[in-house]
């Protein structure tokens, strides 16, 4: 770690730069039928600030420079990463205490993992997947996890479904219901208007049922699976989770 990352990393320039500095030392206007000698003749620089609290400027961090330097030491152990910093910086400035102050809040250090090997983080009562720099808690090496994908997000979403319907070819396919797979045929029904009572007998809860506008998918013959079938079932749900997770 170079010696002025403290400098970069805290001072920097300042927001709202481009604000007008409202300090300044006015004269006082005359007032008539007062004693002049005893009137205040100018306003102090530091009570004429407090007056415009909203021009104040804030001074903010530069955090790219901490986080490529963590980015260049992945896979080193924890400890030797933060001795390196803390030898580097002089903690009795602010600077270093405050680069430092940044360094622990980059980096997860108390992680823990579960059964199936997902690294986690524990925050007030709750425990949360990690997400950016920590250090694993079974080696000690400082590692990173980057965010999860839209895609990412979609395929475990499609992955957790629970599947209950798999087409087979143009008229025929498999249904769960009630924990049972059913060889089924079916066919399309269109209502062609809004609001036209359409039903149609279900052979699965054995009444009638509405059908919406447009396209219907309606099953007209079932029969359950026999060992072959199950089989059929079991490489469609295979096939299926292969174009998840090549999506």
């Amino acid at each position: 770690m170079r010696s002025d990352m403290g400098k970069v990393v805290v001072e920097r320039p300042r927001g709202q730069s481009y604000v007008p500095n409202r300090k300044f030392g006015a004269r006082l206007r005359y007032l008539p039928d007062h004693d002049y000698e005893e009137q205040p003749k100018r306003v102090g620089i530091s009570a004429s600030y407090r007056d415009y609290g909203h021009s104040e400027k804030w001074l903010k961090d530069l955090l790219g420079p901490l986080r490529r330097f963590l980015q260049k030491n992945l896979g080193r152990p924890w400890n030797q990463v933060y001795s390196e910093v803390c030898t580097t910086l002089d903690r009795r400035k602010i600077t270093g205490h405050h680069l430092i102050d940044h360094l622990k809040w980059e980096v997860e250090t108390n992680c823990f993992m579960d059964a199936k090997g997902r690294i986690y983080y524990r925050s007030g009562n709750e425990e949360r997947l990690v997400d950016g720099f920590y250090v694993h808690p079974a080696t000690g090496l400082l590692c990173r996890a980057w965010p999860e994908s839209s895609r990412e997000r979609k395929r475990r979403r499609l992955l957790a479904e629970e599947v209950s319907w798999l087409p087979a070819d143009g008229q025929t396919g498999y249904r769960k219901h009630e924990g049972i797979w059913y060889r089924v045929t079916w066919k399309r029904v269109f209502v062609s208007r809004r609001g036209e009572p359409s039903k149609v007998h279900d052979i699965f809860y054995k009444k009638d049922v509405w059908l919406n506008y447009g396209w219907n998918t309606v099953m007209i013959a079932k029969k359950q699976c026999n060992r072959d079938e199950l089989k059929r079932v079991r490489y469609l749900l295979g096939e299926r989770s292969w174009r998840i997770r090549n999506i």
